[in-house]
């Protein structure tokens, strides 16, 4: 067995643990990244990247379909082989080049699961690793489903491969994934079902827009089943190899493939954490404002396997990541979380950012609530929208904006302009000397007040 010393052991190479590495080896310290998988990470390699790239052959479809006969004589179709191989152009590459970035930094790469001996000891293969400071960043993995027959449940990772897309596709969970998969293999023309254990699917969200959203995706064709507790799938080899999925009920429902999307848990299960005496929960691994392990000060934790106070998103993943390569390089900065946008990319998208509608309801006197149907604005008309609905929380006494949701094609767009004014501290008003190029979603914001 091999042995060597470093001043930082990053163990997983994502977007935190990539960040760590690249900032501590710009001041001069000897840095080791370890990867169990392949390197990149879940957002590059089988996560938001990927899924956008899908996503985007959805919007291109739906947006034909919504213009047909208004300009558009035929709506597109999409051909799922041609579309995952362009999706494979931004991902094939990845493992490679992110090696090579490590390398050509003269950080050094250690491949396989990583085994603390100590808390300052990793185990990786027949290899020791010591070191004077380490970052655990293995972020998240699909969650399974404990049920008779699981192993016929694939998850996200797996859909986000299929080399085909069969005529019938469950998706078992109400979370975003649910959503966000079950509106692309609608667009591509697939019969979609998604079922959930209770009646309250994307429950982050504000309920008046997510009743909207499933109101208006079945519509579309989207079945829902709520309420259903899932307690056997069976293989049918005499039916072409279905699936029969049973619950609780008398539910019943035959199907091609079973996606199972009901959460994510934080990778550790394999690094005998309990060796370096650092403390867990279901939600990851515990850790201070200084995103340090309770019990360890010089291991720090971030991104999606921290049970921390921010959201499992990418952008949130790297300003911890940050945060923990400053304070390594002897800064004593606590993580200070903005406002943080989080996007439901299904046809319309749904948006939130800032205080929720519950706890602006439950406090009349502090926050004032404006909601504005904008179907019939010109900037969605322009694209036959069917649903286009907004709501913005403001502060009474300031006019300053807590809170907004958005549902409609241009959500994504709208959140990360008042993502951009909750952090400037402005109001909409304050938009009034703003020229904005106009026709376009920006230009609408004023009148959003």
């Amino acid at each position: 067995m091999t042995e060597y010393t470093y001043d930082v052991v990053i163990i997983g190479s994502g977007a935190s643990g990539t960040t760590v590495a690249f900032e501590a080896q710009a001041a001069g310290l000897k840095v080791a990244i370890l990867e169990e998988r392949s390197w990149g990470g879940t957002c590059v390699l089988r996560g938001c990247d990927p899924k956008k790239v899908l996503i985007g052959a959805a919007e291109a479809r739906n947006l034909s379909t919504r213009l047909r006969g208004k300009g558009i004589k035929q709506a597109a179709s999409i051909s799922w082989q041609d579309l995952m191989a362009f999706k494979e152009t931004f991902v094939e590459d990845v493992p490679e080049s992110r090696l090579e970035s490590f390398q050509e930094a003269g950080i050094e790469t250690f491949f396989g699961q990583a085994i603390f001996q100590d808390s300052h000891t990793l185990q990786v293969g027949k290899d020791l690793l010591n070191a004077e400071k380490i970052v655990i960043a293995t972020g998240a993995v699909p969650s399974s489903l404990k049920v008779e027959g699981q192993e016929y449940i694939q998850n996200s990772d797996d859909f986000l491969s299929l080399k085909e897309l069969p005529e019938s596709v469950v998706f078992i969970g109400g979370g975003y994934i649910s959503f966000e998969f079950a509106s692309i293999a609608l667009a591509a023309g697939r019969e979609v079902h998604i079922i959930h254990h209770n009646s309250e699917p994307l429950k982050k969200f504000d309920p008046d827009f997510v009743a909207a959203l499933v109101s208006n995706m079945k519509e579309e064709g989207v079945h829902f089943h709520f309420d259903i507790d899932i307690t056997k799938i069976v293989k049918n080899i005499k039916n072409n190899g279905k699936l029969h999925i049973d619950g609780k009920n008398n539910f019943s429902l035959n199907t091609d493939l079973i996606i199972g999307a009901t959460g994510r848990t934080p990778n550790i299960a394999h690094l005998a954490l309990e060796k370096a005496n650092i403390d867990y929960t279901k939600k990851g691994i515990t850790v201070n404002e200084k995103m340090q392990t309770v019990n360890n000060e010089h291991i720090y934790a971030c991104g999606d396997v921290a049970a921390s106070k921010g959201a499992p998103l990418t952008p949130v993943v790297s300003m911890e990541a940050l945060l923990v390569a400053k304070n390594i390089l002897g800064k004593d900065e606590k993580i200070n979380y903005p406002a943080i946008p989080s996007v439901v990319f299904t046809s319309p998208k749904l948006a939130s950012i800032g205080i929720s509608m519950e706890e602006a309801k439950a406090n009349p006197e502090k926050y004032q609530i404006k909601s504005h149907d904008t179907t019939n604005w010109y900037t969605y008309k322009r694209t036959n929208e069917q649903l286009a609905l907004a709501k913005i929380i403001e502060d009474r006494e300031t006019g300053q904006i807590r809170g907004a949701h958005f549902l409609s094609e241009e959500a994504d767009y709208m959140i990360n302009y008042i993502a951009i004014l909750m952090k400037a501290s402005l109001t909409l008003a304050d938009l009034n000397s703003v020229i904005f190029a106009y026709p376009s979603p920006a230009s609408d914001l004023t009148a959003l007040n």
